[in-house]
């Protein structure tokens, strides 16, 4: 399958950290060269989106194969503050409770699949919510997967360049393998050491303050043959009346955000 975007622009990152879960043992997850070849790509055109603010999800969102939340059931869900705008940045912390399961945020701040002009995209969404340009690309997400893998990787949108991307990889019962931060510019992938196919799910947040959406996720276990869908919630009705309202409408609906550069170049786009 060919992605959606090249990585022509994109970049690797070069700083980042890996934090072992205990001690100074070697690193659990290798950060490795993104690929999408022989891995199944999730690129969010198997489900409804739209120009910003997009399509919002309430509930559980499924695209090929994984399903995607907020959080995992047992993490604590608090924010810190936008340099930028003082609005709310999604935070996890604590320990997911086994076996591993997701929970959707709050109505209207949870996630939704925007377009960029070229291609559909995951938005999560912050404490402002997703038709606010203040929350829109501030929240958290997680993801649960078939079964097992050994490979993830994501393209970071829009990022700004100043702050990070937080990314935990969970086992079935809820245990860390390893958390990985990251630069919240370029595309990153990540590798189980020794290939082991053992993480069942990853969450993800990030401090940077232009707001982040996520394109062209890589793993390597098989999608489900079902394809896409909205699972344990719908569109919202305001989301569909953008929709039918069409691009140009929607954009008509953009307002100027005062923020540093980053998701901001989509919400004034218009």
């Amino acid at each position: 399958m060919s992605f959606k975007r090249g990585l022509a622009g994109l970049g690797l990152g070069a700083a980042l950290t890996i934090a072992a879960c205990g001690s100074a043992q070697a690193a659990a997850i290798d950060v490795v060269a993104y690929t999408t070849g022989g891995v199944t790509v999730i690129d969010f055109e198997d489900v409804a989106s739209t120009v910003y603010p997009g399509v919002t999800y309430d509930g559980l969102l499924t695209s090929r194969g994984a399903v995607f939340g907020e959080r995992f059931q047992g993490q604590t869900l608090s924010t810190v503050t936008d340099i930028y705008t003082g609005a709310p940045l999604d935070v996890l912390s604590g320990a997911p409770v086994g076996p591993l399961s997701l929970v959707a945020g709050a109505a209207g701040q949870n996630l939704a699949v925007g377009q960029d002009g070229l291609t559909a995209n995951l938005v999560p969404c912050g404490a402002y919510g997703c038709s606010n340009p203040n929350g829109y690309g501030e929240g958290a997400f997680a993801v649960l997967f078939s079964g097992p893998i050994s490979y993830f990787g994501f393209q970071q949108l829009f990022g700004s360049g100043p702050g990070l991307t937080t990314v935990d990889f969970f086992d079935t019962s809820g245990g860390l393998i390893q958390r990985v931060t990251v630069n919240t510019v370029g595309a990153y992938a990540f590798a189980r050491a020794g290939g082991v196919k053992d993480i069942a799910g990853v969450s993800v947040f990030t401090t940077d303050p232009g707001g982040l959406s996520y394109d062209n996720l890589v793993y390597d276990a098989p999608a489900a043959a079902s394809g896409g869908g909205a699972t344990g919630g719908v569109p919202e009705p305001s989301a569909w009346a953008l929709m039918i309202l069409g691009f140009g409408g929607a954009g008509a609906m953009l307002r100027r955000r005062p923020r540093g550069p980053g998701l901001a170049a989509m919400r004034t786009a218009g």
